[in-house]
């Protein structure tokens, strides 16, 4: 009982928490078609860094989208990309999501920069990272952000300093939210890993809890379902029901939260490691706490909301 309880004190927190973080921002909106600001450099002085991905680089191995949201992400006039531990530390750049990208110098690059979908994490001990967060893009995505009179010399450089704003992922329109079940799970031991994929809209995921299907009732039983803990954008518990499992998230949702719940089973009993399922749950909210700029500290300068003009 005292367990219960207490998951549910934690995802009313969880909720009250979105709502006090995002009030201050719902009172000034960017004047551009985007509802983000652009972020900048920060208070260190340092800014976020793009470079280009090797030729051989998986294109979401992190992510377990595997080659297929190549051709996803170009008809959509995405890129795929690349980002590093910092966003991934607050689920910032938890799998799928998208952001505009375009270059700090702005004689360098045309205004409307490029769009990228993040399929991938970018494992490195670079320290330049610590500070100002880093996204690696194809070598096509680097020239479509290039001005046409310096196309060649941006790709010679090794890294291109960027101002990044989250954007609508419109590419997932079509889709369904989908679950992976991470390698790191065990079902004789009762440990479950997942990681969502195709999170439409532009929002996040707050709080995840898994129910047994065949006893889970439409109630909100409060004896029926297990929290999940997040961890580098990876939901996992130690203590997950047996049998096949049902689900419930809560998104980020304007300036709170709101539940999603689906009410049939979405992981089998026997679920497999790596496997990717569909939870049926379609995701489009728009949630003011996703233009944040912080990427995995605390002095990262706040969203700008008016649109900066290109000198």
């Amino acid at each position: 009982m005292a367990a219960a309880v207490a998951q549910q004190l934690l995802l009313v927190l969880t909720l009250l928490c979105l709502t006090v973080a995002t009030a201050s921002a719902s009172s000034s909106a960017p004047s551009s078609s985007y509802r983000c600001g652009w972020c900048r450099r920060r208070r260190s002085g340092t800014s976020a860094t793009a470079s280009i991905l090797p030729p051989d680089a998986a294109t979401g191995a992190a992510c377990g989208y595997g080659t297929a949201i190549s051709s996803a992400a170009a008809s959509g006039g995405f890129f795929f990309a690349a980002a590093s531990a910092e966003f991934f530390r607050r689920g910032q750049a938890a799998c799928g999501v998208c952001y505009q990208l375009r270059c700090r110098d702005r004689a360098s690059c045309g205004q409307q920069g490029v769009k990228v979908v993040i399929t991938d994490e970018i494992k490195t001990n670079r320290t330049a990272t610590a500070s100002g967060g880093w996204f690696m893009l194809p070598r096509e995505a680097l020239a479509a952000m290039a001005a046409p009179a310096v196309h060649g010399d941006l790709l010679q450089q090794q890294a291109v300093e960027v101002d990044f704003r989250r954007i609508p992922c419109d590419l997932h329109k079509d889709r369904t939210l989908a679950v992976r079940v991470e390698e790191t799970s065990r079902k004789d031991s009762g440990r479950l890993a997942l990681r969502f994929l195709y999170l439409g809209g532009q929002t996040d995921i707050a709080a995840v809890e898994v129910a047994p299907a065949a006893s889970a009732t439409l109630s909100s039983s409060s004896f029926s379902w297990r929290y999940l803990t997040r961890r580098d954008g990876v939901w996992s518990t130690t203590r997950a029901p047996a049998g096949p499992l049902r689900l419930r998230v809560v998104v980020t949702a304007g300036s709170g939260g709101k539940w999603l719940r689906a009410d049939r089973e979405v992981l089998p009993a026997e679920r497999m490691p790596g496997r990717v399922y569909d939870t049926g749950l379609r995701v489009d909210e728009f949630a003011v706490s996703t233009c944040s700029c912080s990427a995995g500290d605390e002095d990262d300068d706040k969203e700008v909301h008016k649109e900066e003009e290109f000198r």
